[in-house]
């Protein structure tokens, strides 16, 4: 399981380095590809975004604490043995990371009150360590999974 987590950590760290590469390459086809990618994603406001040498981070400020609080929680999993044996249940996690953040968001959209970026920032990594505990496992299983059929497929080639 530590070789699958280490791949997972490995592509959450490439999407987190691509979240921070777009305004660092700003100007040039790997920053339009990387802003074009991360806007499936995000509406990517730049009054709502961390910035770079003026140039927005290609995911807004809740988005980036999601996925940094993913890829945190991640690496916590495979330094610390002890959370990677403990059982959670998916749905009190999902409604205790997710809870705040909805209610963030829908306060915010209902101009009730304007978020303001530390809100942001915890109800977006509060939610991203929340999918890291619930999806860690089923994300190692998958890397087993493709791990195993690439080798066998090679195996069948070789031989």
């Amino acid at each position: 399981m530590k070789k699958e987590l280490s791949i997972v950590i490995g592509f959450a760290a490439l999407w987190c380095a691509g979240i921070v590469l777009a305004p660092l390459f700003s100007g040039s086809v790997i920053s339009d590809i990387l802003y074009r990618m991360y806007s499936t994603i995000c509406h990517q406001f730049g009054s709502r975004s961390f910035h770079i040498h003026n140039e927005p981070f290609a995911v807004c400020i809740r988005c980036t604490a999601i996925y940094f609080g993913f890829l945190t929680a991640l690496i916590l999993f495979r330094l610390l043995p002890v959370l990677r044996k403990k059982e959670f249940s998916a749905l009190v996690l999902l409604f205790i990371s997710g809870i705040p953040m909805a209610l963030d968001g829908m306060l915010s959209f209902t101009r009730f009150y304007e978020s303001f970026v530390l809100s942001r920032i915890v109800t977006g990594t509060l939610f991203g360590v929340g999918l890291a505990f619930i999806l860690h496992r089923t994300l190692s299983e998958i890397m087993r999974s493709i791990i195993q059929k690439i080798t066998v497929h090679y195996e069948t080639k070789t031989k």
